[in-house]
């Protein structure tokens, strides 16, 4: 079976934890390979690059409980995806447009349901991205972007981005 694990620099999701594949190998006491992960919450890990004494990697940051050593196939785990990946998903939906569109109300727990007049205007718009100037992407989990020239060249007017 061929190793499938990422390369070092790889950014992973694991439970929705963003992290940063600093060590890929072996750790002592144990078989197979492993994961040596910082996580961009240093309170989710339980060490900081060192198991046992033995140093496998060292943390961006020093706090000592930033890093994990998880499997690479891991349930749960994503390799995450790219930001222009992210953008279509969110802006451009490729589903047929329903003639009648009901929206319930967020805060009216299912009590308030409302046609939505026009939403396929709005999504149209939405999904042309070179027309997009703010773009919103919390939540994403994005590992990678793409080169500045392949972002700029699919929404070239973005000036805001909330990851």
């Amino acid at each position: 079976m061929p190793d499938t694990s990422p390369p070092v620099g790889a950014r992973i999701v694991l439970n929705n934890s963003l992290g940063t594949v600093r060590y890929v190998g072996p750790v002592d006491g144990t078989h197979g390979t492993w994961l040596g992960v910082e996580w961009d919450d240093p309170q989710r890990g339980k060490h900081d690059g060192c198991k046992d004494g033995k140093r496998y990697f060292r943390c961006a940051t020093d706090h000592p409980t930033a890093a994990s050593f998880i499997r690479p196939a891991a349930k749960g785990l994503s390799y995450g995806r790219s930001f222009l990946a992210a953008l279509t998903e969110k802006y451009i939906d490729d589903s047929p447009a329903p003639s009648k569109e009901v929206v319930t109300l967020g805060s009216s727990h299912g009590l308030i349901q409302v046609e939505a007049v026009g939403l396929a205007k709005v999504r149209s718009n939405l999904a042309d991205l070179a027309r997009l100037v703010e773009v919103s992407l919390d939540g994403a989990h994005i590992a990678w972007a793409e080169q500045p020239p392949q972002v700029a060249e699919r929404c070239p007017s973005a000036c805001g981005v909330l990851l």
